[in-house]
């Protein structure tokens, strides 16, 4: 079914291009001429907009940062429908001892934060890479390979709690390091293998994801893009600044909005209602934006969900249209001029 349903789409859109002009005129208005970007809207008129195509297209690996935090959940959600995770319960139920110890040497009551906490970053964690010595390190030597501990401990030293559990929204990249601990211990797999058996990646396709350091994928390795922040090639920057839940993933503009689409389109979740948990507002502050493993907005009257990534990457799915939109610029500093783009293809349709 899923070969079938990826084709279907694909179909779709190699038989037209964009008929959205206005996205690619928006964003060079802002960004400039000659700024490489890529826009891959898949729906029943989808196509490919690849602008400075000569150095990101459609089909050119990205290291999509946090947007594998949605492949995460998802993976958490699919275990939930094995029987193997209970989200609604405390983190000190699953993380191993020595996480335990550091969490709560600095004041967390790891038996009052449940997993959805973790998915839904209500935990009151902090965000380790908020700490000045994550960015110290990280730019004085970049090829530092950090250790899901190192990070923990990072959380640990450099900052202090947020809050209560439940209490409010606050990114936390760290919560995310904790959910694919868990990850692995309840489903006895590696938490790239988890992310490929639970979702069934191969199954759509995706020739262009992978988990770098982990998945060997040397083909899209050696296309992979050279991304810049704040005018540096971070190429060659360890992949382990990003790699235990809340990044880690390499795709394509490409891969993204056909993984969007399956996901919210109904075709990765087993049972009935988990893909509504993973929408569901219930149990979460009333201002937080963020779902389990997903941000929802609405803008002009169009809910749509969406999760960027810190090198410059976005995938959005807009429900009432069943579309799916994904982008990427190569310097980070062009994300804002995507997104405005995107969202102006959301609201005034195709």
């Amino acid at each position: 079914m899923r070969g079938l349903f990826v084709g279907a789409l694909l179909a779709a859109v190699a038989a037209t291009t964009v008929g959205a002009g206005d996205l690619a005129d928006q964003f060079t208005a802002t960004a400039g001429d000659g700024v490489s970007a890529s826009f891959f809207v898949l729906d029943n008129n989808g196509g490919t907009i690849d602008l400075a195509g000569d150095k990101l297209d459609h089909t050119t690996p990205v290291r999509i940062a946090s947007v594998t935090k949605t492949f995460v959940a998802a993976t958490a959600l699919r275990l939930v429908e094995e029987g193997k995770l209970d989200i609604t319960q405390p983190i000190n139920h699953y993380i191993d001892a020595r996480f335990d110890e550091l969490l709560t040497s600095d004041g967390y009551d790891t038996s009052a934060i449940r997993v959805k906490h973790l998915l839904s970053h209500t935990g009151g964690l902090v965000d380790h890479t908020h700490g000045k010595p994550f960015f110290d390190t990280l730019l004085a030597v970049p090829a530092h390979h950090w250790t899901r501990e190192e990070q923990v401990k990072g959380a640990v030293d450099w900052l202090d709690p947020l809050g209560e559990p439940g209490e409010k929204f606050s990114y936390s990249d760290t919560g995310y390091v904790l959910l694919g601990h868990i990850i692995e211990k309840q489903s006895g797999l590696s938490l790239a293998a988890a992310v490929r058996s639970y979702l069934a990646l191969d199954s759509f396709d995706l020739k262009n994801t992978y988990w770098e350091l982990v998945e060997v994928n040397t083909g899209a390795e050696a296309r992979r893009a050279h991304q810049y922040f704040q005018g540096m090639d971070t190429h060659g920057w360890s992949a382990t600044l990003d790699h235990y839940g809340g990044g880690g993933l390499v795709s394509t503009t490409e891969d993204m909005a056909i993984f969007f689409s399956a996901l919210f389109g109904g075709d990765v979740f087993k049972k009935e209602g988990t893909l509504d948990l993973m929408l569901s507002q219930e149990g979460l502050p009333d201002a937080s934006p963020y779902r389990l493993g997903i941000f929802v907005y609405e803008v002009d009257g169009v809910t749509f969900y969406e999760h960027s990534g810190f090198w410059g990457t976005l995938a959005i799915y807009v429900p009432s249209q069943k579309r799916a939109i994904a982008g990427a610029v190569l310097h980070q500093k062009h994300f804002k001029a995507m997104r405005d783009a995107m969202v102006g293809l959301v609201t005034e349709g195709m």
